[in-house]
C-alpha cells in the first residue's frame, strides 16, 4: 500500500466556469491528459476539481453534466478523482429561481432533481479542499470567512470546508438559504454588502481577504486570463471556456509541489 505522502503526491487540475462549451471543456481535459479522444478517463490518480456553472449560455450542458458523471466514476475507480462543485447558475436552480437560466423548462425540472441527489450522495458539493487551497466557485472574502469563524473560532481550512459542505447540504435539504454563504452582492444585484461563495465578485474580493489565511482558487468572475494576486493568496480562473465569447482554453494545475502552473491549450 503506497504510503500517505505518496498518495497525496497528486497533480491536481481545475476547470472554471463551463457555461455550455463541451467542445472547449474536451478540449482542456485531453490537453491535460485526464481523457481521451474516446471520452475515457486516463487521469490515473490524478484529481479534476470543476468549480460549477456547466449550464447555461452554451449549447451543451446535459452533455457536460453527463460527461462529468461518467468520469467521476471512473476516475474513482483508477484511484483518481473527480470533484464537482456547485456554481451560482446551478445554485439558482436549486433556488427554484428559473429565471436566471437558459435551460429549457422540460429540463429544468429533471436537472435539479438529479442535482439533489447527487448532493445528497456526496457526489456534488459546495467547496473543497487540497494541497493548502480552498476551492469554491467565487471565493471567501474576509466578512464571510468571520461569519464562518463563529462557531468554530480555531478551525483549520479542511475543517472549514467540511464546515462549509454540511451548511450547504443542509440548505439543500431544507430549502433555507438564509445562511451567509448564500448572499448574494449589491455588484450582482442582490442585498447584501458581500456575497458568499457562489455571488461574489472578485472586485470586491481583491480589496477583502486579507484576513483568509488560506490561498484561494475560484472562477465566477468573468476575466480575460488566468490570474494570480501578488501575494498568491487568490487565483481566479474564470477566462471562459467559450471560443464565441472570446475565452481561451486554459486551465491552473497544482502540482505535485503546492505551486499552481497556468496551462493554455494552444
Amino acid at each position: 500500500m503506497p504510503s500517505k505522502s505518496r498518495r497525496s503526491a497528486k497533480k491536481v487540475f481545475v476547470i472554471g466556469d463551463i457555461h455550455g462549451e463541451y467542445h472547449g471543456f474536451a478540449a482542456a481535459l485531453i490537453a491535460a491528459k485526464l481523457m481521451n479522444p474516446n471520452l475515457k478517463w486516463t487521469g490515473k490518480q490524478n484529481i479534476l476539481v470543476q468549480i460549477g456553472d456547466i449550464i447555461d449560455r452554451g449549447f451543451y450542458p446535459i452533455q457536460i453534466d453527463s460527461l462529468l458523471d461518467i468520469l467521476q466514476t471512473e476516475a474513482q475507480k483508477a484511484g483518481g478523482k473527480v470533484i464537482r462543485l456547485i456554481g451560482n447558475h446551478e445554485l439558482e436552480i436549486l433556488k427554484k429561481n428559473y429565471a436566471i437560466t437558459s435551460l429549457p423548462y422540460f429540463q429544468v425540472e429533471p436537472f435539479r432533481e438529479k442535482l439533489i441527489k447527487q448532493i445528497k450522495e456526496g457526489a456534488i458539493q459546495a467547496s473543497y479542499y487540497t494541497k493548502g487551497f480552498v476551492i469554491t466557485h467565487a471565493g471567501i472574502c474576509n466578512n464571510l470567512y468571520k461569519d464562518l469563524l463563529d462557531d468554530y473560532p480555531k478551525i483549520t481550512p479542511s475543517k472549514l470546508v467540511k464546515r462549509i459542505n454540511e451548511i450547504f447540504k443542509q440548505a439543500v435539504l431544507t430549502e433555507d438559504y438564509s445562511h451567509p454563504l448564500f448572499n448574494i452582492t449589491y455588484i450582482r444585484g442582490g442585498r447584501s454588502s458581500y456575497g458568499g461563495i457562489f455571488w461574489e465578485d472578485l472586485r470586491y474580493l481583491m480589496l477583502n481577504y486579507d484576513q483568509v489565511p488560506f490561498r484561494q482558487i475560484f472562477g465566477h468572475t468573468r476575466i480575460n486570463d488566468n490570474f494570480q494576486t501578488k501575494d498568491k493568496m487568490l487565483t481566479a480562473i474564470d477566462i471562459g471556456l467559450h471560443r464565441v465569447l472570446e475565452g481561451t482554453y486554459s486551465f491552473p494545475v497544482i502540482n505535485k509541489d503546492k505551486r499552481i502552473i497556468l496551462k493554455r491549450v494552444s
